[in-house]
């Protein structure tokens, strides 16, 4: 019982955290709701108290005059609470996009403020990202009907209740009594039903992935070619009917209990109107009364099983709401507070006793690490997968905090930097580039944002990149759209997207370039030919970069080969070839693999 009352406030102070958000998505829209909501709850009641006027003196024949002035006071409240449906539902719908506009841009700003990669690399909090982002567009709509219904709803019903009470408080208690056991029993089943969902939430992933499989047109290929549509459409329903059988177990038991109580709510209501009739006909009731208690028990009846199932909708939003406010809380895992700005002239970039493995992993990426670069150097970073290469390149970035160890730049920790201005100073190609559904031009200057209308540099950065030809051929604009996911947008093969990635990193003047093997789509010549490009247009920039394919080694200052983590060997690829260690060994392996 405690951990219920526990779990409750807790959803109830995520429900008025959530409706703090409307008065921020818009303050005006928030204030008329908040009046025109009440108004909604308590019209109805004093509707019937007036008819009941009317019908009492009718009966007992009130002068003309007064009951004219019933009557129009019974049709102006009446106009009241007929144009407030049509006012709310539009408040509402510009409130609505008001608040799905707020909490998507919220959940684009809080990206913003999150510096690492510590979460976006958590497969669960991944999961529940990006739930929260696919739900954004309308989780909002159903805070916005279900939350303001109820609120209107619970008004409804306590006015009601007023009204009965006014016959007799027991009349009143007795309904109360009748459908509180209902409203708790119905909600706990609607609570067990949805937690259910949530607790199986990985099976209903599956559900989507299942369905996407043949509804994407990048599957559209290899399931058509191996005509797997029924192993797909099998799963499908496998998974489905395992969801759904403890969720249609629960629906038939909410189904029997609202009958029953139902029932017990008719019979006490039987008992009630007898009541009032026979104090009717002993005149100690007026003739209006039928009216008023008929008039208020359908209200009421309504209003609660309105606010049953509007509670339980909303305890489904509410649940994405905790999920919200849980990303709105992170915090950044990495020290973002440096001051700092980066030298242009810096003389080397240093890794001390640097240690570091993954969160939630016992294995150790790097263990130990001490290596020096010298500014203009160019270094290679080789090694088998898993050896560590592109972790080391992320703590470079700072995109994770290593556990022991730290980097310098000329005596000075990384950390003391300031991280934007830091990371200013990069200039990156990962090997898992971004392919933006953008113009060229846009996808081009996205890493130097403020030249977007620098066409000089775009174009500059094109040849430099190597994407000239790509572009000469598409007989474009820098204007086209990439990608086919929206109207007239071209798609790029795996090579011209990487050339257009590496286009990126020279809208930058960067004093530090990191390749994160960003030509693995291209053949071995043109792999060595970009890089040599490269490199010669960097001359005096410091380069790392990372390649499994060991030509284009040659071209750097210095290589460092890693392996489990560790740094095995540093020397140019002269004297590591003479040495004949392990860079050897894997250097003519791949050499044998060529002839």
């Amino acid at each position: 019982m405690r951990e219920k009352l526990q779990s409750f406030n807790r959803y109830l102070k995520i429900f008025f955290e959530s409706l703090k958000l409307f008065w921020k998505a818009s303050p005006l829209y928030t204030t008329i709701l908040m009046i025109v909501i009440p108004v909604q709850g308590f019209l109805p009641s004093i509707l019937i108290n007036y008819s009941s006027k009317l019908v009492n003196g009718a009966s007992v024949g009130f002068s003309e005059a007064s009951m004219l002035v019933i009557l129009l006071l019974w049709a102006s409240l009446n106009f009241f609470n007929n144009i407030c449906n049509p006012i709310n539902m539009t408040i509402q719908g510009l409130l609505t996009d008001k608040l799905i506009g707020y909490i998507n841009l919220s959940l684009m700003n809080k990206s913003k403020d999150i510096k690492g990669l510590e979460h976006f690399e958590n497969p669960d909090f991944y999961d529940d990202l990006k739930m929260i982002e696919e739900e954004a567009v309308w989780r909002p709509v159903n805070l916005m009907v279900f939350g303001t219904s109820l609120i209107k709803n619970i008004i409804l019903i306590s006015s009601m209740l007023v009204l009965l009470a006014s016959f007799h408080p027991v009349i009143a208690l007795v309904m109360l009594i009748s459908v509180v056991p209902h409203s708790l029993i119905s909600y706990k089943l609607q609570q067990d039903a949805f937690e259910t969902m949530v607790t199986r939430n990985p099976d209903a992933r599956k559900l989507q992935y299942y369905s996407s499989v043949l509804l994407s047109n990048e599957n559209a290929k290899e399931t058509r070619l191996f005509n797997n549509f029924n192993f797909f459409i099998n799963k499908y329903k496998e998974t489905f009917n395992f969801i759904h059988g403890d969720i249609k177990k629960l629906r038939f038991k909410q189904l029997f209990i609202s009958i029953f109580f139902i029932l017990i709510s008719c019979i006490l209501s039987f008992l009630s109107f007898a009541w009032i009739i026979v104090e009717i006909s002993k005149g100690h009731l007026g003739v209006g009364s039928i009216l008023v208690f008929s008039s208020t028990i359908l209200y009421a009846t309504q209003g609660i099983s309105a606010m049953i199932e509007e509670s339980s909708l909303l305890y489904d939003t509410l649940l994405y709401m905790e999920k919200f406010f849980k990303f709105m809380a992170l915090r950044n895992n990495i020290y973002v507070d440096g001051k700092k700005k980066l030298p242009k002239d810096f003389n080397n970039i240093e890794f001390k006793d640097l240690s570091f493995s993954y969160p939630n992993s016992e294995r150790v990426a790097l263990n130990n690490i001490n290596l020096a670069i010298n500014k203009g150097e160019k270094i290679a970073i080789v090694g088998e997968n898993g050896s560590g290469k592109s972790t080391l390149v992320k703590l470079l970035c700072r995109f994770y905090e290593a556990q022991k160890g730290d980097i310098f730049i000329d005596d000075t920790n990384l950390k003391d930097y300031d991280l934007d201005d830091y990371r200013s100073s990069i200039g990156a190609v990962f090997q898992d580039f971004s392919k933006f559904s953008l113009s060229i031009r846009e996808n081009i200057a996205i890493s130097n944002i403020k030249e977007l209308e620098n066409t000089k540099l775009i174009e500059d950065a094109i040849k430099k990149g190597g994407f000239s030809k790509t572009f000469e051929k598409l007989n474009c604009n820098l204007n086209q759209i990439l990608g086919k996911q929206f109207k007239d947008g071209t798609e790029l093969s795996g090579g011209e997207w990487q050339k257009l990635a590496t286009s990126r990193a020279f809208m930058v003047d960067s004093e530090i370039l990191i390749l994160d093997e960003p030509t693995a789509a291209l053949d071995a010549r043109s792999e060595y030919e970009v890089y040599q490009q490269f490199l010669e247009l960097v001359e005096n920039k410091t380069v790392l970069f990372i390649t499994h394919r060991l030509s284009a080694v040659k071209m750097a200052d210095k290589v460092v080969a890693l392996k489990d983590g560790e740094i095995l060997e540093i020397g140019s690829h002269e004297e590591l070839i003479n040495k004949k260690g392990y860079y050897y060994e894997l250097y003519t392996m791949q050499a044998e693999a060529y002839v």
